[in-house]
Parts: structure tokens; C-alpha cells; sequence
């Protein structure tokens, strides 16, 4: 459903090596699922 996605980001240690961080970041798209499943759920 393309509401989620990773952003992958590689970082320098000091020593050298290189470290991979993995975020999860919400798309538009996914939050505005989120908005209306949640004004659905206050309505019921």
C-alpha cells in the first residue's frame, strides 16, 4: 500500500568503519490512512 518506507543512511565512525542506519519514515499517503482510520474509529 506504499504507506511506509525505509531510509537507509550510512554513517563514518570515527575509527573508520561505516555503519548503516535504517529509519522508517510514514508517506502522504500514509498518513492521511492513518488520519482516517482514526477519525472512523472516534466516529463509531
Amino acid at each position: 500500500m506504499w504507506l511506509f518506507f525505509v531510509k537507509e543512511t550510512s554513517i563514518t565512525n570515527p575509527d573508520g568503519s561505516i555503519r548503516i542506519t535504517k529509519t522508517t519514515k510514514v508517506t502522504g499517503e500514509g498518513q492521511m490512512y492513518f488520519i482516517n482510520k482514526f477519525q472512523d474509529s472516534m466516529l463509531s
